[in-house]
């Protein structure tokens, strides 16, 4: 019966890679209104076909979810599946699949230029396409900052260990600088944008944080360490790029982080802000003195 391949695909099919799914057919309008207000036969079990203008919640579509709710439960007795799922989660599973399925069906439909006109189907793959490498940018971009903020982590974490154990005189500052570091997280950390400088050389441009207060000094004294101690750093994998710090890059479009004692804020932009924001931002109460840093 087709109802097991199309529950296979349905449950099997990963977000993101739902391109075969853009060309389902919608189900027949008559079809669904017949069976939902004149006793019609309701979905082909043979057949299933989605009604993609409605949620998984209409009665057209939840007969379809119960019929692969059925399979799932014949599946499950033979093939002996080591862990028993309740109906209430497989049919949760059921429900999410097809939701992100008719997304990815409905960012595929043609939909109306600028001038009013129905896209060609050259515009809507140009327009997918386009979506497409807009998310793998974001992706690109989030997978960079994350892995930023881990390594400096990781330097900082070695180098206050080692600075205590010995007794220097700069561990101190190395704390203050991890203590930074760490409440910032990995959302505090700048965004950064691939470029090119001088039609050769491959840089990363960091993004301005208008709120974030002005630390290029001192993350700059902890990068540094990765080309510094290269011992204990191991320069492994690609070549990391120059990033380029400077006033006319780009301003960061996310979300200021909340909750971080007020001296991590640009005093300028705080001073900005009104009331209610500055309510919403939830400024910890908690007291962070600034250090002008100096380490060896």
């Amino acid at each position: 019966m087709q109802i097991q391949s199309f529950g296979r695909h349905l449950l099997t099919v990963a977000t993101g890679r739902n391109v075969e799914f853009v060309t389902h057919d919608s189900a027949d309008p008559i079809d669904v209104h017949s069976y939902e207000f004149e006793d019609g036969p309701g979905p082909d079990s043979d057949a299933l076909v989605f009604d993609m203008m409605r949620n998984a919640n209409s009665p057209w579509n939840s007969a379809i979810i119960d019929l692969l709710l059925q399979e799932l439960r014949t599946r499950s007795t033979e093939e002996n599946w080591p862990t028993v799922r309740s109906e209430r989660y497989l049919r949760a599973l059921l429900v999410d699949r097809y939701k992100r399925l008719r997304m990815t069906w409905r960012k595929a439909q043609p939909k109306l230029t600028k001038h009013g006109i129905v896209e060609t189907p050259a515009e809507t793959e140009a327009r997918l396409i386009e979506e497409r490498e807009e998310v793998l940018k974001l992706s690109r971009r989030t997978t960079r900052r994350r892995n930023k903020f881990t390594r400096r982590a990781t330097i900082l974490e070695h180098i206050v260990k080692l600075k205590t154990d010995e007794g220097d005189a700069d561990a101190a500052a190395w704390t203050w600088l991890q203590d930074l570091v760490l409440r910032l997280g990995e959302h505090g950390a700048s965004s950064e944008e691939s470029d090119v400088e001088n039609e050769v050389e491959g840089v990363l441009r960091v993004k301005n944080m208008k709120w974030r207060r002005h630390i290029k000094q001192e993350l700059d004294i902890v990068d540094l360490q990765r080309f510094l101690d290269v011992d204990t750093f191991s320069p492994q994998g690609s070549r990391p790029m120059r990033r380029i710090r400077a006033p006319g890059n780009r301003e960061s479009g996310r979300t200021p982080v909340k909750g971080l004692p007020i001296a991590l804020y640009d005093d300028a932009w705080i001073k900005g802000l009104s009331q209610r924001q500055l309510e919403a931002l939830e400024v910890s109460p908690v007291n962070f003195p600034w250090m002008k840093v100096a380490v060896v």
